[in-house]
């Protein structure tokens, strides 16, 4: 009998696992999950993150956006996450605070060929010092863009860091020669 070993799935859990341990030791876990996302395990997890985040008791205005950018950072990772070789879309989700914000971690598979474009659209909406700027350019990129193959207009990250206020926080790294894990972080102040 032969093991069936996928590097991707493992590779995944470590990272998980790491994740959730470095924010129980500096903040407050919210929600975890690990797993395949497809529409109903996104329905449920919208619930869920409603519920926890209204049991916080966080100012209204934190709660909307946390809301807003948890269901973009889910859809995001539905529609854009790849599949290994094995059909396999690997994902994971964490949503915690601490004293000063709230934090939102997504994580999922993504080509090695795509990452230098989605580095290079993060960088350029990481560049705007001004709210009003970013706005300008989420306008200019609405009326400019077509729809890319999955649907999308490039509008996700725009919009995530719009609602924020905050820059977003990338991190790639290669699992092997066609994937690598892409890795978002995004915070939303509590003042």
């Amino acid at each position: 009998m032969s093991l069936t070993i996928n590097k991707e799935s493992e590779f995944f859990d470590l990272h998980f696992t790491k994740q959730v341990k470095n924010i129980t030791q500096s903040g407050n876990l919210i929600l975890a999950y690990d797993g395949v996302l497809n529409n109903e395990t996104i329905s449920k997890l919208e619930t869920e993150i409603e519920s926890n985040i209204l049991d916080k008791n966080f100012p209204k205005q934190v709660v909307k956006k946390v809301f807003f950018i948890c269901v973009e950072s889910l859809q995001n990772q539905l529609i854009h996450g790849h599949k290994d070789d094995k059909g396999s879309q690997h994902n994971f989700f964490l949503l915690a605070h601490s004293d000063k914000s709230v934090n939102i971690i997504s994580a999922n598979l993504i080509s090695n060929s795509s990452v230098e474009k989605v580095k290079g659209q993060i960088e350029k909406i990481n560049s705007f010092e001004d709210p009003a700027a970013l706005k300008a350019y989420y306008l200019e990129h609405l009326e400019n863009n077509e729809l890319s193959d999955k649907g999308g207009a490039g509008l996700g990250f725009i919009t995530i860091a719009m609602k924020s206020g905050n820059k977003i926080t990338p991190q790639f790294e290669t699992i092997n020669d066609k994937y690598s894990l892409f890795l978002l972080e995004i915070k939303i102040n509590l003042e």
